[in-house]
């Protein structure tokens, strides 16, 4: 797997120069929204409920227009998907300036940037093939995750010193600039460029009934092959907490810390961040002592240990007297480290399944079975995002995060068990 040799082909740098620019656009644009909604209900009872309705207004169009977009993209031009989506996200950006203090114009315009958005990643997925040779496949994958990582560190780490230097409204600014600039970028690739894997169709059959053959397609694909629903599963599961502790921060920066969400990115953000991009640098070492299920298995039970221990961080401070059991100086740092800890355990456990997603689907129905993956993670984590949101409100947010995690530990250690039984009756061989 040769990285350099991957980043020398020109075509796929202006593919991955559009993904950088464009995912560190909308994580730096979902962190200050949710910073925004926070302040603009002044941290009153319902602010962790309007979170949450912020995050599921970014995560429904997924539900509802992933597999859409999936088989859509196997039909258009490829390169002016891609184009268009930009493009129009730039614009849409731009209608959060007079709006920004209204909550509910706020929720309808990121669901429609959202629903648009839905386009880029099962078209950026497609074109990758079509723009390396066949041995540099993997580097090009590897990559793009790296970035993908890499920009949530940089887009939620500079949310806030953004409107700190440049005020509320900077935040859309240079994020419409971002989707422009992606858009010039991806102007590199051949106009004509079309998946590899998209079949030659008979014109007078593209109607209405083989595109919902096509819609149908992924779901068949992934009920056929045991090891898609298991990949799908572990990555549902995984970018479930991912959504929930976005939709929690506030509240738990307060909870744990005490501190502003706006203040509080070098015990929250920077270490999650910084722990993913870890765990995408070290997965491939991880891969060569254990298989793809083995990482997955384990790692899903590691991880809802690590967001019990951080909930349980929560018991260091006694709100009667008005003190932390530990010196307060060192529960910054506590906090990091289980937050690098999730972090990078994310990293890992989505870098595996997406490679196994990439191995066990065929060029014909990737693009279908990644649209129908994306549904079914916004839509298993749109009930735990509400829940936990009123649960938030309702009792110590500390409480919620030790009980999610215990609830994954629990369904991590089944999986075990059944996992452990298949292979010994030989039902299941990796």
């Amino acid at each position: 797997m040769s990285y350099l040799a991957t980043i020398r082909e020109g075509r796929f740098n202006c593919l991955w120069t559009s993904q950088i620019l464009s995912q560190v656009a909308i994580n730096l644009l979902n962190f200050a929204l949710i910073i925004n909604v926070y302040n603009t209900t002044g941290g009153k009872h319902y602010a962790n409920i309007v979170i949450s309705l912020l995050v599921l207004s970014y995560g429904l169009p997924s539900i509802f227009f992933s597999a859409i977009a999936g088989a859509l993209v196997d039909r258009w031009n490829t390169r002016y998907a891609l184009l268009g989506s930009n493009l129009l996200r730039a614009g849409l950006v731009l209608l959060y300036l007079p709006f920004h203090h209204n909550l509910w114009l706020i929720l309808a315009l990121t669901f429609v940037i959202s629903s648009v958005g839905q386009v880029f990643v099962p078209a950026e997925s497609s074109m990758i093939p079509s723009l390396v040779s066949k041995e540099n496949l993997l580097s090009a994958n590897s990559l793009f995750v790296f970035s993908l990582y890499a920009s949530f560190i940089v887009g939620y780490a500079v949310a806030a010193p953004v409107i700190a230097v440049f005020g509320e409204l900077g935040p859309y600014l240079i994020t419409a600039a971002m989707f422009t600039l992606a858009t010039l970028a991806l102007l590199g690739l051949p106009r004509s460029i079309t998946p590899a894997r998209m079949p030659k169709k008979d014109p007078g059959v593209v109607g209405r009934q083989s595109f919902s053959s096509e819609l149908s397609l992924g779901m068949r694909v992934i009920r056929s092959d045991k090891w898609l629903g298991f990949a799908i599963r572990q990555l549902t599961i995984t970018q479930g907490i991912v959504s929930i502790i976005l939709t929690l921060a506030p509240a738990l920066s307060l909870g744990l810390l005490h501190l502003p969400l706006q203040h509080s990115s070098q015990y929250l953000i920077i270490p999650a961040g910084l722990g993913m991009v870890a765990g995408v640098a070290g997965v491939s070492h991880l891969a060569k002592r254990w298989s793809k299920i083995r990482v997955l298995e384990v790692g899903l039970v590691l991880a809802g240990a690590a967001l019990m221990l951080l909930g349980l961080t929560g018991l260091l401070y006694q709100p009667h007297h008005g003190h932390f059991i530990v010196p307060a100086s060192r529960i910054g740092p506590i906090v990091a480290v289980m937050v690098f800890v999730l972090g990078m355990l994310n990293a890992i456990i989505s870098s595996t399944a997406q490679t196994l997603l990439q191995e066990k689907a065929t060029e014909e129905t990737r693009g279908k079975v990644f649209g129908t993956m994306n549904m079914f993670i916004n839509l298993a984590a749109t009930v735990p995002i509400l829940v936990t949101g009123i649960l938030a409100d309702l009792i110590k947010v500390t409480t919620v995060v030790t009980i999610l995690g215990g609830l994954v530990v629990a369904y991590g250690l089944v999986q075990l068990a059944q996992l452990k039984r298949y292979r010994r009756t030989g039902l299941l061989t990796e």
